[in-house]
């Protein structure tokens, strides 16, 4: 929260365009998603439920238990490494997007499309409490949620001036 305070204060004071300085954080934002998620592997937090998947990790730890009530010794999908090889993805196709970008907006808005996309997909595998659930349990809170991201990001690419064309005009 400190950081997202920091960074608009820095941008309110520089006077840069909220969009434009979206688009250069949104990489950051990802690949800092990325790591997170590896702590949240370490710490056994954000598990997934019961699976038999050949990928399938068995938490053993009884802190990682008390502390965020990750079972014990139940083969669970690996969601955080889920999300982190999404992110890591995201990552790399936001970081070639900044330099090729067509308008303000465009990286931040791919951004909140992808990750929305992606969270909704994964919240189907998430086994940890606390996200609460919407519409009498049809989907989670975060999953509303995500569908606000991708409407927003889609709006931030439809709301996008018009492309102009760098073709050379004949002269007249």
């Amino acid at each position: 929260m400190l950081a997202i305070a920091v960074c608009w204060w820095y941008v309110h004071r520089e006077g840069i365009p909220f969009l434009k300085a979206a688009d250069v954080f949104a990489p950051g934002i990802a690949i800092g998603h990325a790591l997170g998620r590896i702590g949240c592997f370490a710490a056994g937090c954000c598990y997934g439920r019961p699976t038999h998947v050949p990928w399938a990790v068995t938490f053993t730890n009884p802190l990682a238990n008390q502390l965020v009530g990750t079972p014990l010794n139940i083969p669970l999908h690996p969601t955080q490494l889920y999300e982190f090889v999404a992110e890591v993805l995201n990552f790399a196709v936001l970081y070639w997007l900044v330099k090729r970008k067509r308008f303000e907006g465009q990286v931040i808005g791919l951004y909140m499309f992808l990750y929305g996309i992606e969270r909704y997909f994964i919240e189907f595998v998430r086994g940890d409490e606390g996200r609460g659930e919407v519409f009498g349990g049809v989907m989670s809170g975060t999953q509303l949620i995500a569908i606000g991201l991708v409407i927003g990001g889609g709006a931030l690419w439809m709301m996008r001036p018009p492309l102009r064309s760098t073709a050379a005009q004949p002269s007249h």
